[in-house]
Order: structure tokens, then C-alpha cells, then sequence
């Protein structure tokens, strides 16, 4: 990680409040402090005897910083008001040679898309838009294995940093209280000087009216679940660090990632349709493959695809 900007060196300290002065723990002058603090009140922050007393709902990225550990892997937080699709946006700088743990937010995504180039709805300040660029030095066999790294990153997040429950649709999707609230868009370049971007979506402070009536009653938020408005930049703080704390395992220790998988499974026992394919969903395999019972009594393994459970609909 690049080091701290003052910004969010000072709000880590305000945030900690450990009293003392706080311009000779940054290792500034006083008047850089107070200009600063300044600063930061002028943005919406609330600031009262060097202590963060709240912040502005909006993601600002010397904030989402100072949450994280450091080292870590996220290097660069980039925060967009308004963007087509942060996927496309780190896409294009990964082709460009940015380095890996470069983060791309947006408030609102005007083309934002999920698997199969769905649309995605992206309401303005209401949820996290955002795109992490990874460039593995793994085995590219292994890369497969992302989109259950993020799934398991997202659901873990969303449990640390709110009251919900999140459970993985197989293989990309979190639902919260039985609904979507989260998906997953995985894409990679494997040509030149190979990436790839997980792109993730979470649904946070929409209310059932903010969804089309297309989506009522199958996309939800955290919101909805939790039965009041949620802090996106801590929960996007605490999705980043379970995504960095979990990524050295997707080459060795992937079983542990395919547990937590397993153990939050929304399909486990459900008889589900994928493609052609019917049966009864039985767990996962090592590498994040989907096991189906199938009627006939054989078990096959899935790679891909959208599973449908029986009498649903796809969103």
C-alpha cells in the first residue's frame, strides 16, 4: 500500500482517539493539524475534541484507507461520482499497467452489469460499486477460484459490519433475509500482462420502492434486512479486509475459503435447474464446483453456469 495520505492518517487517529496531541502524533505542525481538521469538517465530518464524531455518507477514499490494515493488499483507492461501469474503468487502467490492489468506487454506475450482461441497478449513494484490479502470481488454473474468494469475502464483510446473514448463491450472488443483496462480476484478461477485476455490487440503503417492479420482491438490502440505514464506508472497510486477509489462500488453503462456502450456501438440499441440468444441489467440491444429485441418482459436478431454484425466477 502507498503510504497514508495526512487526511487519513488524521482520521485513523481521530477515529482511535488516543488522546495527546494530535498534530505531534502526525508529525506535523499544529497549524497543518487545524487546517486539516478544517478540512474535514467543511466535508461533512462532525469533530468534536479530536474525536471523529460521525461522517458524511459518502465514500471518500482517504477515509475507506484509514480502516484498513496496513500493509495490505489494496494499494490505491480511486472514487468516482459517476462512472459507466467500474469494471470497465479498471479494466482499462489494468490494460494501461496499473498495479494490482488498485479499488475503483463509484456512487452511482450508469452501466453497471452483473453475470450474462444483465443490467445492474446501481442507485446513487446507496450501495457500494466497486472494482478490485488483482494481477495473480498464481497458477492462472487457480484463477477460476476468485469469484468464490470474493463471494466469501463479501458475505464475511457484510456479518462484520452489520446485524445480516449472508448466505452465497452458487456462484456469485449473496442474499440477505432470503433476497439478493449482493453479486459478484468476475472478468479477466489473459493476454500481455494478465489481471483480473472482481467486481462487486451490495445493495445497502435502498428501500423496497428504490428497486423496479421487475426486481420486487427478489433483490433486496441490507437495509430491508437490518431495519435501518447501514455506514457503507464501514462496510466497504470491512469487505476489503476480509478480501485481503483471504486472498493468500486461494493458492494454498483453498479448502478453507470452499468451507465457508459450503457453510453459507443458499442451495445446499434445494433441487435447482442450471442450463439443461436439474437435480439436488449436495455441496461443493475443492476447487468451488457445484455437486448435483441429478434424478437418476448420479452426481455430477458444475463449473458454471445460474442455478434456479424450483418454482423461482432468474433475476
Amino acid at each position: 500500500m502507498r503510504p497514508l495520505s495526512l487526511d487519513a492518517r488524521l482520521l485513523r487517529l481521530l477515529r482511535e482517539n488516543p488522546g495527546g496531541d494530535i498534530a505531534e502524533k502526525l508529525g506535523v505542525p499544529p497549524e497543518s493539524a487545524r487546517d486539516r481538521i478544517r478540512v474535514l469538517r467543511e466535508a461533512g465530518y462532525a469533530i468534536e475534541d479530536n474525536r471523529l464524531i460521525a461522517a458524511p455518507d459518502r465514500l471518500i477514499a482517504d477515509d475507506i484507507l484509514s480502516r484498513l490494515d496496513q500493509p495490505g493488499f489494496v494499494r490505491e483507492i480511486i472514487v468516482f461520482e459517476e462512472t459507466g461501469s467500474t469494471n470497465d474503468v479498471a479494466a482499462q487502467l489494468g490494460r494501461g499497467g496499473a498495479a494490482e490492489g488498485l479499488v475503483v468506487f463509484a456512487e452511482r454506475q450508469t452501466s453497471g452489469r452483473g453475470r450474462l450482461g444483465r443490467r445492474w441497478e446501481s442507485s446513487a449513494g446507496r450501495g457500494l460499486w466497486f472494482s478490485l484490479l488483482a494481477r495473480p502470481q498464481f497458477s492462472m488454473r487457480f484463477w477460476p477460484r476468485l469469484t468464490t474468494w470474493a463471494a466469501v469475502a463479501v458475505a464475511r464483510g457484510i456479518e462484520d459490519s452489520t446485524p445480516c446473514e449472508g448466505k452465497i448463491k452458487w456462484p456469485n450472488d449473496i442474499y440477505v433475509a432470503g433476497k439478493k443483496a449482493a453479486g459478484i462480476l468476475t472478468e479477466t484478461q489473459m493476454d500481455g500482462n494478465p489481471f483480473a477485476v472482481a467486481g462487486i455490487g451490495v445493495n445497502i440503503n435502498q428501500e423496497a420502492a428504490d428497486f423496479p417492479d421487475s426486481l420486487h420482491g427478489k433483490a433486496g438490502s441490507l437495509l430491508m434486512a437490518a431495519g435501518r440505514p447501514l455506514d457503507r464506508m464501514e462496510i466497504a472497510a470491512k469487505i476489503l479486509r476480509r478480501l485481503d486477509a483471504a486472498y493468500p489462500l486461494i493458492e494454498s488453503g483453498f479448502e478453507k475459503i470452499v468451507a465457508e462456502a459450503r457453510a453459507r450456501s443458499f442451495l445446499e438440499g434445494r433441487w435447482v435447474e442450471i442450463g439443461s441440468e436439474q437435480g439436488v444441489v449436495e455441496g461443493l467440491d475443492e476447487e468451488g464446483g457445484l455437486l448435483l444429485r441429478k434424478p437418476d441418482g448420479r452426481l455430477i459436478t458444475l463449473r458454471g453456469g445460474e442455478a434456479t431454484p424450483a418454482g423461482e425466477k432468474r433475476l
